[in-house]
């Protein structure tokens, strides 16, 4: 082996070195960073404050910002689009009674879901095998609630698709 090759070992194991310290101190970083500032809490009552959007008594979606935790404000959405996609599967619910349908445990259910399709969120309707907001008892059912209800569907999906 040249010394220029041993040379070049030698750095590549100083290089590793170093990056394997300053990986540790970030992790370390992260770690107090943490400690000091938790994400994650074990109940309602300690995040302290809650902030994000409510519907009122009108169904108007209302701001709702920095206010303590309390029994009266858990209904408070983290977005706008969660608060929405919550109205409008509050007013798809009482269509699906219109068309008898809703998930059943024993019979087929069709169901449709969201589909990413180019960029673009269209239905996808086929036979469920998991419990599924929008279950209906035939295809056809499904595929004439889609094509009456397309944009109220449109808007309870919009949560996952912000």
């Amino acid at each position: 082996m040249t010394p220029e090759e041993k040379l070049n070992i030698i750095n590549r194991l100083n290089a590793l070195e170093l990056l394997q310290k300053k990986n540790l101190e970030e992790v370390s970083a992260l770690k107090n960073y943490l400690k000091e500032n938790p994400l994650l809490v074990e109940d309602w009552m300690d995040l302290n404050e809650v902030s994000g959007y409510y519907i009122d008594s009108f169904s108007k979606v209302e701001v709702y910002a920095n206010r303590p935790t309390t029994e009266e404000n858990k209904n408070i959405f983290a977005t706008e689009n969660q608060a929405k996609s919550s109205l409008a599967k509050a007013q798809l619910s009482q269509l699906l009674k219109s068309f008898r349908s809703g998930w059943h445990k024993s019979l087929p259910n069709y169901v449709i879901l969201p589909e990413l399709v180019d960029g673009e969120v269209k239905p996808y309707i086929g036979q469920g095998v998991f419990p599924q907001f929008l279950a209906f008892r035939s295809r056809e059912k499904a595929f004439l609630f889609y094509a009456a209800h397309k944009q109220l569907i449109q808007e309870y999906w919009s949560e996952f698709f912000e």
